[in-house]
């Protein structure tokens, strides 16, 4: 057209005016926050852009409903520190829903999104990730943005595919999709098949979609209230409805000034912004009749239209099939692929209509905020009614792909699916790994969003409550959020009804290590530490005495620093644990028993070789290099599955939470935890088998004389330990999610166990009289008179009221002979009982060997039988004492040296 072309003084007018109108329109919401704080009430500050914040940034419910229990909103992703919300202590994983692209489901979005995340404390993000921060409830600014897409199905697969963790992609991801109208049957069906959904259920709300007219169109013209009237007249519907006109167009192709001067209908030329609007502020809209409503001339006659405003292909339209195949003679003549409109797009068209008093037919659905807009007014939607809906109509629907296609053909669809649309349900679609990921989950760890989600509706009704806030305070995006807000805040008992049982859960952080028996657990391990330095104070003392020379002290001192190393490891495991305590506590405890139990293992070992031997009367000589060298190796074994540990998975504090059998409390507690549970499994399986060796060889050697070998001293003491290694076992399983009260057992226990190792072990041996090696040599080599001395004086002792008797001691040692003799003479009866022991072996030998036995003569058989009874007891001791001269012989090797070999001259015994 000749006049859109503008002459180059107009052109700069033009400019100007846009300038000063942008300029104008865009004037400062706020200079200060009172500004704000007046607008939009607390909460709300002065943004440097000149707008006012949202002033539910931190939290709904706070504002609304100000209880104790409202306090700030939980944080999610989109914050970036904690300036506007709590970190919640639950370790619930982030959800993320469509927002869509339509007021209805924004709402429901949002409701979501506030109820989870103040009620439940779930962080909640809206939109698809690229776009949630401005779509979510609590962003900073007052905006209500509409997501790129209608249904992101392949977000939900995105989420399945990283496992529900949208946290791991820049992608297109969500877990929800909240309202899924009736047209998207086909392709929920197949998602549903392919595994991609979980479910499928209602969202309480009724949708209805069809065509509308304004309530003045239905006056002016009754014909376009249904199908029959609209299909008998093409002209008559191109003449009627018109096709809108978007600003730009207006000011280029209808305004006569090119809107460098204002009209009736454009107050200036639209900013770059505002071109392709059709309905705003300083443009109140155009209807026009365009070419393709031009019905003259015999090619125009069959293909001029009507026009009726389309919505996205990606909604629940079916208007190019319905129009088609019912002979309506009305088409849409927007930029979409299906020459629809944008959802703002349609909104804009009817405000148009409405501003103007222009005939409009429009695709539209309720309940949505704009039939709320206009009801009772005279551009209240008017429902067209088409066709009856059937079983068949519906099954025979163009799928939702197919309603995308660039072919029209294609789009059409079968003319059996041409049918007016039904009431239904409409429905919210869950992705399968969300269900997935609250199955997996802990009692402690599982989050109530899926639950939630998969039970919250909302019907009509109260949509309409919110549609109704909503328009009535502008249809801001503030007014938005004080509607949605507002409804939550009065129907929390409604919310309510959709938590899963058990929840909300109740937090309770637990640090106890201040407590009385915590004090009491150090105090313990102190005294068990102290026990071991006092013990090897007095050990190092007393080292040249023989019960330690004997029982090899060098060993001893290796057992003690066993035991104060485990004593450390007691006083850590009473105070509140951090990442050095934690491997510190392993490190000692491992390192210490393992000084301590290898050693004990290396010498019963050794004690039951020696008395194996001595029942054969064979030598035993033992390589004490070789016995350090094992403790060593054993220990370096240890030290080194440490290192590793440390260096690989060091066990750290963690966060240990535990439901209460309440079943709602959780208590947090923390303990020290690696990564892999297997360290701690080795660490344990290692020491067990200490523990049982131990205990093994201590059974083995429990009928071993005690004078000098110490078998049972030893003995008592690994099963002591034993003992205590079952319990701190049990402790751990029972307490495996009481972290503080497993490490105060455990710090009990240790102590006890090296309280009553030492005492059982070394408290004997460090009380005993300090007699010297030799001294005790010096006794040990006495001869047997000693033995018949005691016994004379017992016969000496008897009282006189008994029969006297008489008795003789002999001891005759015949040259070159190896026996010992003893002998009993009975005067009454001439007879006499010889007990007799051959040094070389355990045989008795005959009396006639003898060449000169010892005689007792009593005068009474009474006399002879008691004190026969005392000599077969002393016989007892005397072959203990040849015992102690046996393992003399092998205590002189383990002592270092030969100075103790006895002088039997290599027949096999000694002075006695």
């Amino acid at each position: 057209h000749e006049h859109y072309r503008i002459p180059a003084m107009s052109k700069v007018l033009v400019v100007l005016i846009g300038i000063l109108h942008f300029v104008a329109s865009a004037s400062a919401e706020c200079l200060t926050d009172t500004d704000c704080m007046e607008g939009y009430g607390a909460g709300s500050t002065c943004l440097p852009s000149g707008q006012c914040s949202n002033p539910f940034i931190d939290g709904c419910l706070k504002r609304i409903d100000p209880k104790p229990e409202h306090s700030k909103r939980h944080c999610n992703s989109d914050d970036t520190d904690e300036t506007n919300c709590r970190v919640s202590p639950f370790n619930y994983p982030e959800i993320r829903v469509h927002n869509q692209n339509w007021v209805v489901a924004i709402f429901f979005s949002w409701i979501i999104q506030v109820s989870l995340m103040e009620l439940l404390d779930v962080p909640v993000t809206i939109g698809l990730g690229d776009d949630s921060m401005k779509s979510s409830f609590y962003y900073i600014e007052n905006a209500m943005p509409y997501s790129k897409s209608s249904y992101a199905w392949d977000a939900l697969q995105k989420a399945n595919e990283l496992g529900g963790n949208c946290l791991l992609t820049d992608e297109d991801c969500a877990h929800v999709i909240p309202d899924v109208w009736l047209g998207q049957q086909k392709k929920y069906d197949q998602e549903y098949v392919d595994g991609q959904l979980d479910y499928l259920g209602g969202n309480g709300q009724v949708g209805k979609v069809g065509w509308y007219i304004p309530k003045f169109t239905a006056r002016r013209h009754p014909f376009s209230i249904t199908h029959m009237g609209l299909s008998q007249d093409r002209h008559r519907l191109a003449e009627v409805f018109k096709r809108p006109t978007t600003w730009a167009d207006y000011c280029h192709e209808v305004s006569a000034s090119n809107c460098s001067s204002p009209d009736e209908v454009a107050a200036s030329y639209p900013l770059e912004a505002n071109m392709g609007k059709y309905f705003g502020d300083g443009f109140i809209g155009h209807f026009r009749a365009t070419e393709e409503n031009n019905c003259t001339g015999a090619a125009n006659n069959d293909t001029c239209t009507g026009h009726i405003v389309g919505a996205p292909c990606s909604w629940s339209t079916f208007l190019e099939s319905q129009a088609y195949w019912n002979n309506i003679a009305l088409a849409s003549s927007g930029n979409l692929v299906n020459r629809g409109y944008t959802y703002s797009e349609m909104i804009q068209i009817w405000n148009a209509a409405n501003a103007t008093k222009s005939d409009v037919m429009m695709w539209w659905y309720e309940p949505d905020a704009l039939l709320e807009q206009y009801k009772s007014s005279d551009a209240e939607f008017t429902k067209v009614y088409l066709p009856s809906p059937s079983l068949q109509c519906l099954e025979a629907r163009a799928a939702p792909d197919d309603r995308c296609d660039t072919n029209p053909i294609v789009r059409l669809g079968d003319e059996d699916g041409s049918c007016d649309n039904h009431p239904h349900v409409t429905k919210k679609a869950i992705a399968r790994s969300l269900r997935d990921s609250a199955l997996m989950e802990s009692a402690e760890d599982q989050s109530p969003a899926y639950s939630f989600i998969r039970n919250f509706a909302i019907d009509d009704l109260e949509i309409s409550t919110i549609l109704q806030h909503f328009v009535a305070n502008g249809g801001t995006g503030y007014a938005a959020r004080e509607a949605v807000c507002g409804w939550i805040a009065n129907n929390t008992d409604a919310l309510q009804s959709f938590i899963p049982p058990n929840h909300p859960r109740v937090f309770q952080s637990r640090d106890d290590y201040g407590e009385t028996v915590s004090i009491a657990a150090r105090s313990v391990a102190a005294l068990a530490l102290v026990y071991v330095l006092v013990s090897s104070a007095i050990t190092f003392k007393k080292r040249k005495a023989a019960v330690f020379v004997y029982s090899q002290v060098q060993f001893i001192f290796v057992v003690l620093f066993g035991l104060f190393l485990v004593a450390i490891g007691a006083v850590l495991y009473a105070f509140e644990p951090n990442d050095t305590i934690c491997m510190l506590r392993v490190w000692l405890v491992s390192l210490g028993y393992t000084f301590e139990l290898v050693p004990l293992i290396i010498k019963v070992t050794a004690l039951n070789r020696v008395m194996s031997a001595s029942r054969r009367m064979r030598r035993v000589k033992i390589n004490l290099t070789q016995l350090y060298s094992s403790v060593l190796a054993l220990s370096g074994i240890v030290a080194v599955y440490l290192i590793v540990w440390t260096a690989v998975d060091p066990s750290k504090v963690t966060e240990v939470v535990r439901l209460e059998d309440d079943s709602v409390t959780i208590t947090s507690q923390y303990g020290c935890r690696s990564e892999s549970g297997y360290w701690r499994t080795a660490f344990n399986l290692w020491d067990g088998i200490l523990v049982l060796w131990c205990s093994t060889l201590a059974f083995q050697s429990r009928n071993t004389k005690e004078e000098f070998n110490e078998s049972k001293s030893l003995g008592m003491m690994i099963y002591s330990h034993f003992v205590f290694s079952i319990l701190r076992m049990i402790v751990s399983e029972i307490f495996e999610e009481d972290v503080y009260t497993n490490s105060l057992a455990n710090s009990y226990l240790l102590s006890l166990d090296i309280i009553v190792g030492v005492t059982v072990y070394l408290l004997p041996k460090m009380v005993m009289p300090s007699h010297s090696v030799r001294s005790v040599k010096k006794l040990q080599t006495g001869t047997l008179s000693t033995a018949t001395r005691e016994m004379e004086e017992e016969t000496k002792r008897t009282p006189s009221s008994m029969p006297s008797y008489h008795s003789t001691f002999s001891t005759h040692s015949q040259e070159n002979s190896n026996s010992n003799h003893f002998s009993v003479e009975d005067s009454s009866e001439s007879s006499v009982h010889h007990w007799t022991k051959s040094c070389d072996s355990d045989k008795p030998i005959s009396s006639s060997s003898l060449a000169g036995p010892r005689k007792v003569k009593f005068k009474t058989d009474v006399d002879n039988n008691e004190l026969q009874e005392k000599l077969m007891q002393k016989d007892k001791e005397l072959e203990a004492l040849k015992l102690v001269v046996r393992e003399m012989v092998v205590g002189s090797a383990l002592g270092g040296g030969e100075d103790n070999k006895s002088s039997d001259n290599g027949s096999g015994c000694g002075h006695t």
